[in-house]
């Protein structure tokens, strides 16, 4: 029994000892510092408010279209004996330029019989005058008119035989060339005006109100800017905002607003031609929003509302949404010199101390 009890006691005389070492440990380490809180105020970036006039910009993108485009068909028959070099896909013509000549020889001998025809008309007229009959001569007169109507017909098929550009125009669809064989209404080419190029640029119906197009009342028009890239390289046309589409897309609800940009392919006008179907961004300036400020949009909470610091506090500011752009927001309701905090902290709220960045 003793070797027992000694066996139970040793390791309970041990643990007993490093107890009290531990104790005795704690009770000497020195205490630690206490902390104060940290009642620093976070810092905010504000923008100062001076209500006035905000200028306002609209963005918008379309694809550039010829303002004149025409099919041309051939109005008479016959085979292409000759075509311009000139006559080729994507080519640049000139108003007036012969495009295209069909073989004439037929048309030829129209204009001939047809200048007999009246002739002989015109011979009866005269036999018939001396007997002074005035049934005879009311239809002499009458064959005569006649003759000269199918002399006019004839001279217009003839000259029909050259098919010339209306306009400036580029190639948009060569359909004939030379040994072909066209009938009357065949399709032979498609052209696309370069005098005036037009840009129909969608815009929200939020936009509208702000929207100006025209002339001003000094008769300036309102300018547009068209860009474009290039590969690295941006390229920029200047153009007018001539007219508001009196219609909205049945799928998009969007209104359309057409831009003009005169003599689009004029590299003594503009610093790279601005070729159709060219897809460009489009940069205009609409109506400035009176007794307004413009605010980064992160300035914004809840769509209708800023904080503003007032002695060192944040305050919900009710605010009128006037406009939403790219990066920024139009409000109304501010006074002036009002701190609106620009900046969004973890925790916002009503009556929060804050210090204002420098």
């Amino acid at each position: 029994m003793p070797a027992l009890i000694k066996n139970v006691v040793a390791p309970l005389v041990l643990l007993a000892v490093a107890v009290g070492i531990a104790v005795l440990m704690l009770n000497s380490r020195a205490e630690l510092p206490k902390r104060e809180p940290d009642n620093t105020p976070p810092l905010v970036d504000v923008s100062v408010a001076h209500p006035g006039p905000v200028p306002v910009t609209i963005h918008s993108r379309g694809m550039v279209t010829p303002r004149l485009g025409s099919e041309l068909v051939s109005e008479v028959s016959g085979r292409v004996i000759w075509a311009s070099p000139d006559f080729l896909q994507g080519g640049r013509v000139s108003e007036g330029q012969l495009l295209l000549r069909i073989d004439p020889i037929d048309y030829e001998v129209a204009v001939s019989d047809a200048k007999a025809a009246l002739a002989s008309a015109e011979l009866s007229l005269a036999e018939v005058s001396v007997v002074k009959k005035e049934a005879a001569i009311t239809e002499a007169e009458a064959r005569v008119e006649a003759a000269k109507a199918r002399l006019r017909q004839a001279e217009v098929n003839l000259q029909n035989t050259e098919i010339k550009a209306p306009f400036n125009a580029v190639v948009d669809d060569k359909r004939a060339d030379f040994g072909q064989y066209v009938a009357t209404g065949t399709a032979v080419m498609k052209l696309l005006g370069t005098d005036l190029a037009e840009v129909r640029l969608p815009v929200l119906a939020s936009d509208v109100p702000w929207l100006t197009y025209g002339k001003d009342a000094q008769g300036n028009w309102q300018p547009v800017t068209l860009t474009a890239s290039f590969g690295t390289v941006d390229y920029s046309w200047q153009g007018r905002l001539v007219r508001l589409e009196r219609r909205v897309d049945s799928q998009t609800r969007a209104f359309f607003l057409v831009a003009e940009v005169d003599k689009p392919y004029d590299v003594s006008i503009q610093q790279r031609p601005l070729v159709m179907g060219l897809f460009v961004e489009a940069t205009f300036s609409g109506a400035p929003i009176d007794d307004a400020v413009r605010l980064p949009r992160t300035a914004l909470q809840d769509g209708d509302a800023v904080y503003v610091v007032t002695d060192g506090k944040l305050h919900l500011q009710d605010v009128k949404l006037m406009r939403r752009e790219q990066d920024s927001v139009i409000v109304r309701g501010l006074q002036d010199g009002q701190q609106v905090v620009t900046s969004r902290l973890d925790l916002m709220v009503e009556g929060m101390a804050v210090a204002v960045a420098s």
